[in-house]
């Protein structure tokens, strides 16, 4: 694992800001005005389909690999992202695509 060789506090921050961008694959987006209760059924549903039995037993046969996340966990990392300080920011851009 990369955090391993990490040693600062700023430079895990970095490579937390970077790899935290692996959550979303495919994740599913609704505007920031979305009614909360329209929010809830819309995460039920999510949640109820990423259960179900046939479902899963589609998704084995077709080989596809199901591992969600929580709407509630995928709005809290986007929530950390947006708080990252900007030189934490600047250094991941750098590290990405050094200029």
């Amino acid at each position: 694992m990369a955090s391993q060789f990490v040693k600062s506090d700023e430079d895990r921050k970095v490579l937390d800001l970077i790899l935290s961008q692996t959550v979303f694959h495919r994740s599913y987006i609704a505007p920031p005005e979305t009614p909360p209760e329209r929010l809830a059924i819309l995460r039920k549903a999510f949640d109820d389909t990423m259960a179900d039995k046939e479902f899963l037993a589609d998704a084995e046969k077709a080989r596809i690999d199901i591992d969600p996340l929580s709407g509630s966990k995928i709005q809290e990392v986007v929530g950390r992202l947006y708080a990252t300080p900007p030189a934490i920011v600047e250094r991941a851009r750098k590290a990405i695509r050094p200029d």
